[in-house]
């Protein structure tokens, strides 16, 4: 297990992939808290197959932050999923975009010893999820 803090006025996403690809990290759980003082977050529309993008320019709270960490075309990759708060207590959630900037974010990682996952595309969902249905951490 990996644990740390991010860079303040750094992005989010940006600095967690930098960090995981630093340490060959290519498979993994990632949880992260804290607060930012914006974040870009995405939507996946389940009809149209697409992202719809939610940007908020106010600080916010981390409420939740947990992902995991694989990868796509040969290069690690953080998948992560937001609920943040404003200052009224209003939660919003979704896919973590690049353009999050870190007030605040501590992060756990927890590496995955196994056969990396591996990101492709999925024809049902239009989604890149993982090629095998399932990988084991044990040898």
């Amino acid at each position: 297990m990996l644990i740390g803090k991010l860079p303040y006025r750094s992005d989010l996403l940006r600095e967690l992939n930098k960090f995981a690809a630093a340490q060959e990290i290519n498979g993994g759980v990632v949880q992260v808290m804290g607060s930012l003082g914006r974040a870009r977050l995405s939507f996946y529309d389940q009809k149209l197959h697409a992202y719809r993008e939610l940007d908020f320019d106010t600080p916010l709270e981390i409420v939740s932050g947990m992902g995991n960490i694989s990868l796509r075309e040969d290069k690690t990759l953080v998948h992560l999923h937001l609920s943040v708060a404003d200052s009224q207590g209003k939660v919003f959630g979704g896919h973590c975009l690049e353009g999050c900037s870190v007030f605040a974010v501590e992060f756990v990682i927890w590496p995955f010893k196994g056969k990396a996952p591996r990101r492709a595309p999925d024809h049902a969902t239009g989604l890149l999820l993982w090629e095998d249905n399932v990988y084991s951490d044990e040898s």
